[in-house]
Formats: structure tokens, sequence, C-alpha cells
């Protein structure tokens, strides 16, 4: 099957929603830092946390799914639990293995934090698109991230450490 090529359409969606993410990330950010003193990475694992099954992950797919190295996931795991919103605790299939769960406090941070989340991206995001617009960007995100994963080899799934 032939290329096609539509290097400037491409382009300027690319700098587009570069632009928005951009921009929309970094405001997101600032009001997590305001209002609850989270960083959304932070916020991100512990999101990923509360959606697990059973509350909990293995460190290397917390890495995974962040798209972080072992080692950076590791760092950002020992921050999280010495400021007492994470807990390791043993794997019971797996001896050698640890799972992280979310403390009764790091419930709590992740609640807040959710709400002030939740406030900005309606304020920012879903203020500025109908209901149908919103719809319609979801699938086409969700095509778009479904065809790069679709084409991404095995060891792409995470950087190097």
């Amino acid at each position: 099957m032939p290329v096609r090529l539509r290097t400037t359409e491409a382009s300027e969606a690319w700098r587009a929603l570069l632009t928005a993410f951009t921009c929309v990330s970094a405001i997101l950010a600032d009001e997590m830092e305001t209002d609850v003193a989270l960083s959304l990475e932070r916020y991100e694992i512990l999101l990923m946390l509360s959606q697990a099954p059973h509350g909990a992950m293995r460190p290397s797919e917390l890495a995974e799914r962040r798209r972080l190295s072992r080692s950076g996931a590791t760092r950002l795991i020992d921050r999280l639990e010495r400021d007492g919103l994470v807990e390791r605790r043993s794997c019971g299939t797996d001896r050698r293995g640890s799972l992280v769960t979310l403390t009764p406090e790091g419930e709590q941070t992740f609640r807040t934090a959710g709400r002030v989340h939740l406030r900005g991206i309606e304020e920012h995001v879903g203020a500025h698109l109908t209901t149908d617009q919103l719809a319609e960007l979801g699938r086409i995100l969700t095509k778009l991230a479904d065809g790069i994963e679709g084409t991404r080899r095995p060891q792409e799934s995470a950087p190097a450490e």
C-alpha cells in the first residue's frame, strides 16, 4: 500500500495537539500544586493505584504505564511512601515481588486532588467544547493512541534505565 504524504496536515494537527496539551497540563499542574501541594505526576500514580484491581500494582507495572524507567518509578514511589501516601507490601503470589497500595492518607489526598483535577478539566477543556466535540475528540485521540500502540515494538514499551 503506498504511503500517503500529508505532512502539512499532520504537522498542523500535531502542533495544535501539543499546544493544547502543554497549556492545559501546565494549568492543571499549577492548580494541583497550589490547591493540594501535589505534583500532577504524583497524582497520576495515585489515580492508577485507585483504579487498579484490588487497589494494588507492581512497581514495574506503574513504571510501564507511566512510561518511566524502573529506577525513575522506584524514586517516585519512594517519595510517595516517605510522604505517607503509598505503602509497599509483599506480593502473595511472588515472594520476591512487591505491590504498591494507597494508604488511608493517600486515599484522602487522592479524593481531594481528584476534585481539583476534575474541576480543572471541566474549566480548561470542557468549557471550550460542546458535548459532541468532546466525544469526537475522545474518539480521535483514542484512535491515535491505539494506532501508535499497535505499531510499537515490545522493547519500546518503557524507556531504558
